[in-house]
């Protein structure tokens, strides 16, 4: 049973009763791990946090739910594994670093398990770079931070995704899935903060499946939370922001294909132990690809059985679709350029002296089953900006999307931009309006939620970090552009603790961000999901009927 709704100020965490502690994660994880380092009270003023140009607002903080705290352990622990240290609630909306207590030798073997946990994951890194004391306590970093909104708009942004999950829970969705596109770039492309989220939507609403996986890696650095992924180095990827790839923007939806004409090409998905559910039912795979004049053909083999062979050739360019059902899973897929026709000849094909085809152009798989739940579509490309989307075929796309069906999307884009000092704000306001028209031309049911950029620091010749000045800039414009468009906001640079902080959680123990002062690490990233995934589930939990608590 679900206990009483609760709503605390976020300046400062006093819980009683039957939630005993907002810590409680964390104190349970400390409880099971006796050897778990001791976080030192200082004695003297906390280490001082540079001034911020524009400080988090005061706001309440999340609802909190036995649901909610639930799905919270559980997701957390999707991500960083049996031995990872949980965190707990967020302290208050002030950064009050506290130093670490120096390691004793009896601390090395837990302290060796969370880094271990740490590093398994894409970017991560548990160590801070750094062993001279007094740091900051890594965990009591990130701020929970509301959802901004529209202040003239009729309905809550996230109305339809609220509703959704509802209809979703009482059985009466159509399709029995609720859907999420998030896209973004390297950030978003680690599959860590949206790990998280799909871990926390399916633990409350129900497994829907993995979601959209590539088929062959966009960089060398691509890497899903569930998936490993081992291609031939002679697909060619394409997406907007290469600039040998082709102007025809057929990139699919996650914006970027991958193309061989090599019969001895291949790729080969496989999910990764202890990141998945095995169903009961079916696992439905659907193929995406472009369909084209004188296209070839590539054969599909799931759990080492020959399940198809798809003929990409066509009278005209067009998304092309395979759907495969298969019996539980998920499984591993393998893809493999052929020149058969049926896959009774597929094997005879590599045994043929020519060992090219046609043009084969990919643009992934997605992974559900037949149960009733969410399903998270991870679609970040490191390096990429928000303009992009519109060099990408947009009746293409829309097809693509629409196919999809999302109850909610989310753009999480900045860091790059912020880079570029020679666009100036006006055209970049001009551009990012484009994007969401083009979006809700697509999906025009479905909600909108734009994640800003978080603090992002440049090393000087003088080897001294400092922030990227248009970075501001950027946060504010897309803040200004999502509430004129109708979405909801999010701030990342206020979750961090506003301007010139990534250098504080860079330095921290354990490490937040990575040394180059743009990319979190894992952990850092994992926070990041927890902060966003509360903001996003603030409002509809604040409007479940409140229950008085068991005795």
């Amino acid at each position: 049973m679900r206990l009483f709704t609760l709503r605390l100020p976020a300046l400062a965490w006093l819980c009683t009763g039957l939630l005993t502690a907002c810590d409680q994660p964390a104190a349970m994880a400390a409880t099971s791990n006796p050897s778990t380092p001791k976080v030192a009270q200082p004695s003297s003023p906390p280490v001082a946090i540079p001034a911020q140009e524009d400080p988090p607002k005061k706001a309440a903080g999340p609802v909190i739910t036995q649901e909610s705290r639930n799905a919270r352990v559980a997701a957390q622990r999707y991500v960083l594994g049996k031995n990872g240290k949980l965190f707990g609630d967020y302290a208050n909306l002030v950064l009050a670093p506290v130093e670490v207590a120096e390691k004793s030798s009896e601390n090395g073997n837990q302290a060796a398990e969370d880094k271990s946990a740490l590093d398994a994951l894409p970017g991560s890194s548990g160590d801070s770079g750094g062993d001279e004391p007094p740091l900051i306590d890594g965990n009591t970093l990130g701020l929970f931070v509301p959802l901004e909104l529209p202040k003239q708009a009729e309905s809550q942004p996230l109305a339809h995704f609220y509703t959704a999950l509802r209809a979703l829970r009482e059985g009466r969705d159509p399709d029995k899935k609720v859907r999420i596109l998030a896209y973004g770039a390297s950030h978003t492309a680690a599959d860590v903060y949206t790990g998280y989220l799909r871990a926390y939507l399916q633990h409350r609403f129900g497994d829907g499946g993995l979601g959209h996986v590539a088929l062959a890696k966009t960089n060398r650095w691509y890497r899903l939370h569930a998936f490993s992924l081992d291609t031939s180095k002679g697909w060619t990827i394409e997406h907007a922001q290469r600039r040998k790839a082709r102007p025809d923007g057929f990139f699919g939806l996650l914006g970027a294909s991958a193309m061989t004409t090599s019969l001895r090409d291949y790729s080969q998905i496989s999910p990764r132990e202890g990141r998945y559910v095995e169903t009961s039912g079916e696992t439905t795979y659907d193929f995406m690809y472009l369909a084209q004049p004188g296209g070839g053909a590539f054969s599909i083999k799931i759990a080492d059985n020959q399940q198809a062979v798809v003929r990409t050739k066509a009278s005209a360019y067009a998304p092309g679709f395979k759907t495969i059902k298969v019996a539980g899973g998920p499984h591993t897929i393998e893809v493999r350029p052929t020149r058969a026709k049926n896959p009774k000849q597929a094997a005879k094909a590599k045994k043929s002296r020519r060992k090219t085809t046609g043009e084969v152009r990919l643009f992934g798989v997605t992974v559900e089953n037949d149960e009733p739940g969410v399903v998270v579509d991870t679609l970040g490309i490191g390096g990429t900006r928000a303009s992009n989307h519109l060099k990408w075929d947009e009746a293409m796309w829309t097809t693509l999307a629409r196919r999809r069906n999302p109850d909610l999307y989310i753009l999480a884009y900045g860091t790059n931009e912020a880079s570029d000092t020679d666009v100036p704000i006006s055209y970049y306001k001009k551009t990012l309006r484009k994007v969401l028209d083009r979006f809700k031309r697509a999906l025009p049911e479905a909600s909108c939620l734009l994640v800003g950029p978080g603090d992002y620091q440049r090393k000087g010749e003088d080897g001294v970090y400092s922030p990227v000045e248009k970075t501001v800039e950027i946060r504010d414009a897309q803040r200004e552009v999502a509430l004129e468009k109708g979405c909801a906001y999010w701030d990342a640079m206020a979750f961090m603790g506003g301007v010139d902080t990534i250098g504080t959680w860079a330095e921290a123990e354990p490490a937040m961000a990575r040394g180059d002062h743009i990319h979190l690490t894992g952990r850092g990233y994992l926070r990041m999901g927890m902060a966003l995934t509360d903001a996003i589930m603030q409002d509809f939990d604040a409007a479940e009927p409140a229950e008085p608590p068991s005795r």
